[in-house]
Formats: C-alpha cells, sequence, structure tokens
C-alpha cells in the first residue's frame, strides 16, 4: 500500500515538473497571447538555462525588445539587442515583422556596439545550415580545343598566351611542311633506287633513299611530340581568361582556295 502511494507521488511529481518545464515553444506562445510578464519571467529560465540555439536565442531577445518598448523600458530594450549583438554582430531585424521605430533603436544600438567592440569575432551558428563549397576545374573553351586539335598552338592564341601559342605554332607548321617535303622526297629517292640498273650506282641511291626515309620519320615523330605537348598544355595548363582578355584568331588565319591550289597564311599583329 504504502509502495503505490510513493509510486502515485512520484507520477504527479514528475508531471508537474514536465508540464512547469520552460521551453522556447511555450515562451513564445506566452508572448503570442500578450502575457508579457509571465513571457519575461519564463524567458529569463529559459536564457539563464542556456541550451537554446543562437537563432531561438536572437528571437527570443526580439520579443523581449518588443515587451519591453511596449512598457516603455527603453533601458531593458537596448539590453536585448545588446544581447543580440553579442551573438551576431552583423544581425538586422526583419522589417516585415519589426517596427520602424525598433529598428531605428537597433540601429543606435549597433552603431554604439560596433564603435565599443570593432573586433568581435563571432562564434558560428552550429545549426545554421553550411553550404557545401565546391571547386570547379577550369577547362578551355571548345573552339580553342578544335582550333589547336587542327593547328597546335591556336588554342593557346585563343587565350591569350601568344608567346607560347606562337612558337608552337610556327614550329608545328615547320615539322609539318618538312614531313610533307620529306615524303615527297623520300618516294621519290626510293623511286631512283628501284629503277637503278646500275649495280655501282645502286648503293648510292639506298644510301639517299635511307637517309631521306630516317628524317621523314623524324619530322614525323617531331609533329607528333609537339601536338602532344599542345593538347596538353592547352587542357591542363592553360587559364580559360575572360571574353575581354581572348585574341581573336579568326582574323590571323586565312584560308584561300585557288583551282587546286589550297595557301595557308598567317597575319602576326606586331
Amino acid at each position: 500500500m504504502i509502495k503505490n502511494i510513493l509510486f502515485i507521488l512520484l507520477l504527479a511529481g514528475l508531471s508537474t515538473s514536465l508540464a512547469q518545464e520552460v521551453t522556447y515553444d511555450k515562451v513564445k506562445k506566452l508572448f503570442e497571447n500578450f502575457e508579457y510578464d509571465e513571457m519575461i519571467k519564463k524567458s529569463d529560465q529559459l536564457i539563464e538555462r542556456g541550451n537554446l540555439s543562437d537563432s531561438l536565442l536572437i528571437e527570443l531577445h526580439m520579443m523581449r525588445a518588443n515587451i519591453f518598448y511596449s512598457k516603455s523600458e527603453d533601458q531593458f530594450t537596448r539590453k536585448s539587442f545588446e544581447s543580440i549583438l553579442k551573438i551576431r554582430k552583423i544581425y538586422s531585424p526583419d522589417p516585415s515583422v519589426t517596427s520602424p521605430k525598433l529598428i531605428a533603436i537597433f540601429n543606435e544600438v549597433k552603431a554604439d556596439f560596433l564603435r565599443r567592440f570593432p573586433d568581435v569575432v563571432q562564434p558560428l551558428d552550429s545549426t545554421m545550415h553550411k553550404p557545401e563549397i565546391k571547386y570547379q576545374k577550369q577547362f578551355p573553351e571548345v573552339s580553342a580545343v578544335v582550333k589547336n586539335l587542327f593547328v597546335p598552338g591556336l588554342g593557346q592564341i585563343h587565350h591569350g598566351n601568344n608567346t607560347k601559342g606562337w612558337l608552337t605554332a610556327v614550329a608545328s607548321v615547320l615539322s609539318i611542311g618538312g614531313v610533307v617535303y620529306l615524303t615527297i622526297d623520300t618516294n621519290n629517292k626510293q623511286n631512283d633506287y628501284l629503277k637503278e640498273t646500275n649495280r655501282a650506282l645502286m648503293q648510292q641511291k639506298y644510301d639517299d633513299y635511307s637517309k631521306s626515309y630516317k628524317l621523314r620519320n623524324s619530322a614525323i615523330i617531331t609533329f607528333a611530340a609537339i601536338w602532344i605537348y599542345s593538347q596538353i598544355d592547352l587542357i591542363f595548363f592553360s587559364k580559360n581568361p575572360s571574353s575581354d582578355e581572348r585574341i581573336p584568331v579568326n582574323g590571323l588565319i586565312n584560308l584561300n582556295s585557288r583551282g587546286d591550289n589550297l595557301q595557308l597564311s598567317f597575319n602576326i599583329p606586331f
């Protein structure tokens, strides 16, 4: 019997304790119901307990400031605003739900607070959402890549890297020109060697053909190396500047077709 009575008393005490527990929602409800004195009393307990997030604590101080202002207690109104600024130095009231007169007082308190504490470091609110920082690699423009595929160096010129671009472009044009010339020369010397019937001249013809053949292969390897270097440099090491820093390439290259001949010319500005 005694145990039952003690159990009932324990439950009653627990229920009373839970009913009397101060929460932010209960304090806010008191404010909305215009029970200002009770709200101030309960909010004091809530602030003293110190388990509210920064955002809720700021809202609580704003409600208290409204109450103090309505009761013409200017000193406590300003004290509430200063408590907000200690939490978040850059805070500004929402003009859609705050009286213009209250905003004016808040701005006065804020100006004075910033003069007195210019270097206050604000702690981060752990409840606030922290935006994810994304890093994006800068890739060259498609037009620069296309130009660079056909003539190595034009992509660098498109991105404003003139010195590197023109050196690469000239080297690639010279090497491909060498490939074309040496290919024709190799074919001619191969034909001369195959047509030669004089045994005394056959070895010389073969040596000429072999030399031209090796030079042609060296020219092909040189052009391939320049081409690969230019693509890697453009994609991984060349910056993509703003549009006003780019140098147009269209006016620097001219392609003319006359009959069966195709002419490629470069206009280099100085």
